[in-house]
């Protein structure tokens, strides 16, 4: 068993409102975790969710980020400003922006090499879609997204995560099974050792990202190389990710007692 503490991000994509916001702050409030929390909403209720939140642990994320520093890029969020909000860390190369905002691996490379350098945690998100899964190419794919997005990054002592979130299960229902799911997290933490080093690949999230509940959630941590959880639906339902966190905070407190 590793003893990476688990992270579980919400991802709560184009959703929510004021009673969202609410209910799930209502939910956390003065309760303790041993795992870490981060909850994403969309970039407008960034900064009430930190005022909400602010004496809690929970962290706040954004969903996206530019590429560019500052300029004329109208609709545009930098990691800069992120920062001063308050923000903790940025999800870059979701399966959504990639599919339907032509995100790719370049772009993903600049993005987290802004936010490494705001100094926040970039969630770098991999994964394959249906067809290439069906065509045994998912470590190709992998190897493909990770090496273009991280090769030559100088990490320092800066933090960084990987999601691995496979397309043909996001929103599906269909999640990968927990032994599934471990050998492809497996397979990302050799190509990370690659990257970066044994010891400092050892020390990077990896967390699973696909129609992950609170059915799923405890086996799922319970594999050796799943760091944690990044959750989407189950995340507008305050109770039901609560009990998602809950399930990270007992896997967290049995790695303490080890």
């Amino acid at each position: 068993m590793n003893k990476r503490v688990p992270i579980v991000i919400a991802n709560w994509k184009l959703n929510g409102g004021i009673d969202l916001l609410c209910t799930s702050v209502a939910a956390f409030i003065g309760k303790h975790f041993s795992a870490k929390i981060a909850i994403c909403p969309p970039y407008l209720y960034l900064r009430d969710m930190l005022n909400f939140l602010q004496h809690s642990e929970i962290m706040i994320g954004t969903q996206n980020v530019s590429k560019y520093e500052s300029g004329a890029y109208t609709g545009e969020t930098s990691a800069q400003m992120i920062k001063e909000a308050g923000g903790s860390l940025c999800l870059i190369g979701h399966s959504e922006r990639r599919q339907m905002f032509h995100e790719n691996d370049p772009s993903c490379k600049i993005k987290v090499t802004r936010v490494l350098n705001s100094g926040l945690m970039p969630v770098l998100c991999v994964g394959e879609n249906l067809q290439q899964r069906e065509a045994g190419i998912t470590n190709d794919v992998l190897f493909r997204q990770l090496h273009d997005a991280l090769d030559g990054l100088d990490l320092g002592d800066k933090r960084i995560a990987v999601a691995y979130e496979p397309v043909w299960a996001i929103g599906t229902g269909k999640a990968a099974t927990p032994e599934e799911a471990q050998l492809v997290h497996e397979y990302i933490r050799s190509e990370l050792t690659v990257l970066f080093g044994k010891e400092r690949a050892e020390s990077i999230h990896i967390l699973y990202g696909g129609s992950v509940n609170k059915n799923n959630a405890y086996e799922l941590l319970s594999q050796t190389d799943i760091d944690g959880l990044l959750v989407g639906g189950a995340s507008l339902d305050p109770e039901h990710f609560m009990q998602i966190c809950l399930h990270a905070n007992s896997h967290a407190e049995q790695l303490q007692s080890l």
